[in-house]
Parts: C-alpha cells; sequence; structure tokens
C-alpha cells in the first residue's frame, strides 16, 4: 500500500491523501473484526488481555505507516499534526491495555470504558474524530479546483481537487 510513499517518488497531495484514507480503512476494518471476535464470545480475562494485545498491535501498526509517509509541502502541518494526534490516541490505549492488564475479572465486554484510563482514551478518541472531521472538511474544501483541471496558467497544486472519505464519526 505504501510502495509510492517508498519508491523514491514524492507524493502529490491526492496520492497522500488517498494512502491515509487506504491506511484508515484498513485500520478501521481491523478493529470492526478485533471487535465482532471479541463481542461474539464471553467476556474473559484471558480474552480481554489478548483484545488488548491485538488492538495495540493494530495501533502500532498504523502509526508507523503514517510515520513512513513522507508529507508533500502541502500538508506537512495537517501530517504532523495526524502524528500528534495518533500519538496521543496510541499513548491513552497503551495506559488502558496496562490497565486490562490488571484485571482479576471481567464479566462485560468493554467494562475497561468505565475504568479512569478508559475514559481518558475516550477524551483522545474524541480529540482524533475531531481531526478526522477538520481533515476531511479541509479535503472537500478542494472539491472546486476540479473546474481548474484545463486551465494551462493555473499551477497543478491549484488544480488539485482531493477526493477522499475518512468515514469520520459525527
Amino acid at each position: 500500500m505504501l510502495l509510492a510513499a517508498c519508491g523514491g517518488g514524492t507524493l502529490t497531495v491526492p496520492e497522500y491523501a488517498v494512502e491515509i484514507e487506504n491506511l484508515v480503512a484498513e485500520m478501521e476494518a481491523q478493529f470492526a473484526l478485533l471487535d465482532a471476535d471479541w463481542e461474539s464470545q464471553p467476556p474473559t480475562v484471558d480474552g480481554a488481555r489478548s483484545y488488548w494485545e491485538r488492538r495495540m498491535e493494530i495501533r502500532y501498526e498504523f502509526l508507523e505507516s503514517i510515520r513512513d509517509l513522507d508529507a508533500p509541502d502541502g500538508v506537512v502541518a495537517q501530517h504532523t499534526a495526524a502524528l500528534d494526534v495518533f500519538d496521543r490516541i496510541t499513548a491513552a490505549d497503551e495506559t488502558l491495555a496496562a490497565r486490562v492488564a490488571t484485571f482479576d475479572t471481567v464479566s462485560e465486554h468493554w467494562q475497561w470504558v468505565d475504568t479512569p484510563e478508559g475514559q481518558a482514551a475516550e477524551a483522545v478518541l474524541e480529540d482524533v474524530y475531531a481531526f478526522c472531521r477538520a481533515s476531511q472538511e479541509e479535503f472537500d474544501a478542494t472539491a472546486g479546483r476540479e473546474s481548474l483541471e484545463d486551465v494551462p496558467w493555473v499551477p497543478p497544486e491549484m488544480k488539485e481537487a482531493i477526493k477522499v472519505a475518512f468515514g469520520c464519526p459525527p
């Protein structure tokens, strides 16, 4: 998936946005499968620990993939902000996973949500969602540039219409 980023060429802003869209979609699909598997079985301490081990693997893979992208000039600040928010949610989930590892019993599938660590992670997740919505709005604002596509005197970067769907929660 990151072949364009690693192939020596610089990504355009639209290519970068599509890479991010694909990474987010893959992470969300992995989380959905993980959550469905977790909910399909009776909650146990071992199951909760296994769930969080896999959840952290998904987080780490996603964060590493974002770090590996070489952001084009037009989105360097946004990329830096993305790294910050994804670092923070990863750290919050690490803290929550450590808390879950101390559980003696697990009687509900999502009982960790009610812990202080769970509440802290939920707060950071809201920051992630806000960043997602802001990024989507920023990229959506480029849609009007399509009409400039055939205008020869307009610089290429001003013609880039970015079409992505991050699937941000409302």
